[in-house]
């Protein structure tokens, strides 16, 4: 019965995006209070997925959050369609180092999946735990209650503070 529960989330009826936005909620639970976050730094906190602007030009709405700790981040989205729908999503987790407005997100583990959208590629369901964290070096900004994480490629993300 338990075998059987688990095959339907990722069937077809279903769909593989239930089962993904069930484990990535699941990683995000063990997070600090709000007020002990927002007392600690910045960074440190819950904040509000808004928008994920493509360096082509292209902006799509999100939906989600992204958690920092002391040392951690976590992270939950959805980048949604022309009707609002969520067309693809990710959540994705590890520790975190910042130098300035420099912010490198350490990896440990991936969970995402998608349809294509103006100036993105399909992407398949991908799932990985990885023993040595993979860095992705980026920049930031918070201007008031918004973060903006500038990535290498030219995209970035902005969030609103959410605690």
């Amino acid at each position: 019965m338990q075998t059987r529960s688990r095959h339907r989330l990722f069937s077809p009826t279903y769909g593989s995006g239930l089962g993904v936005a069930m484990l990535a909620l699941a990683l995000l639970l063990p997070i600090g209070s709000a007020a002990q976050a927002q007392e600690s730094g910045s960074l440190m906190g819950s904040w509000a997925a808004q928008t994920y602007t493509l360096a082509g030009g292209e902006e799509h709405p999100l939906r989600g959050r992204i958690f920092f700790t002391g040392a951690e981040w976590q992270v939950l989205f959805f980048v949604l369609g022309g009707e609002g729908e969520p067309r693809r999503g990710s959540g994705e987790g590890g520790a975190y180092t910042t130098d300035g407005a420099q912010l490198v997100f350490l990896h440990s583990f991936n969970l995402s999946a998608g349809d294509s959208l103006l100036g993105l590629a399909a992407s398949p369901l991908r799932l990985s735990i990885n023993a040595e964290p993979s860095p992705e070096p980026t920049h930031f900004a918070i201007d008031d209650d918004v973060l903006t994480v500038f990535f290498p490629s030219g995209n970035e993300i902005r969030f609103r503070r959410a605690s």
